[in-house]
């Protein structure tokens, strides 16, 4: 009868130890379980996350919206300014100077506002025809674009030359530095822009001290 007891005994510590460890161990799994469920339903850092994502993108928008505003008003700006310095320059009648050729250049500073008057630059380019040939006659530069100067060649030079007729272009150009391109490292670029026209009060017209 002792011995019986004692087994019966042992037995049942054994059932209980293993009824103890597997309520640990369901314990454990459900502890685990709730706390990824508990991570997953966390949304406290997701727009912290998500704004540090989207911010770098919505400056370079930003600034890309900046610079094709500056890019279209500049282009606008270079346009009119090479209009008004030819338009001043033709309105001469047979002789113009240096120095009336500086005071027409210095009226696009005006226009070019609020892009850099000293960055403006601009050539004035006297082309004359005789028979079949077209030779620059004289030219007045401040700054200079740079490069070759406009040319009237081929189909162009028909249309707008006649024979001892001049034409003058008026060549603006200015540099233009996206912001951007402070970020991206992407360069800058030259912004130009070339008008003509023939003299309104003679067929020529010589420069001064050109």
């Amino acid at each position: 009868m002792t011995s019986h007891s004692t087994t019966t005994s042992s037995s049942q510590e054994a059932t209980t130890m293993d009824n103890s460890s597997v309520t640990r161990s369901n314990a454990v799994h459900a502890g685990m379980i709730g706390k990824l469920a508990s991570f997953g339903r966390k949304k406290d850092g997701v727009v912290s996350i998500e704004a540090a994502l989207l911010f770098p993108l919505m400056i370079l928008l930003l600034l890309g919206t900046i610079d094709v505003t500056h890019a279209i008003s500049l282009k606008r700006k270079v346009a009119v300014a090479a209009s008004a310095v030819v338009d001043l320059t033709t309105q001469e009648s047979t002789n113009v100077t240096a120095g009336e050729l500086d005071d027409f250049i210095r009226a696009a500073d005006a226009i070019m506002k609020p892009f850099s008057s000293t960055d403006t630059k601009v050539d004035l380019i006297n082309f004359r025809r005789n028979g079949s040939n077209v030779t620059q006659e004289w030219s007045h530069s401040r700054g200079g674009c740079g490069g070759a100067p406009p040319s009237l060649t081929g189909a162009t030079l028909n249309k707008l030359t006649q024979e001892d007729n001049d034409i003058i272009v008026a060549r603006v150009c200015l540099t233009f530095q996206p912001l951007v391109g402070y970020i991206v490292g992407s360069g800058s670029w030259e912004v130009e822009e070339s008008v003509a026209q023939r003299p309104r009060n003679g067929l020529t017209l010589d420069c001064s001290n050109c």
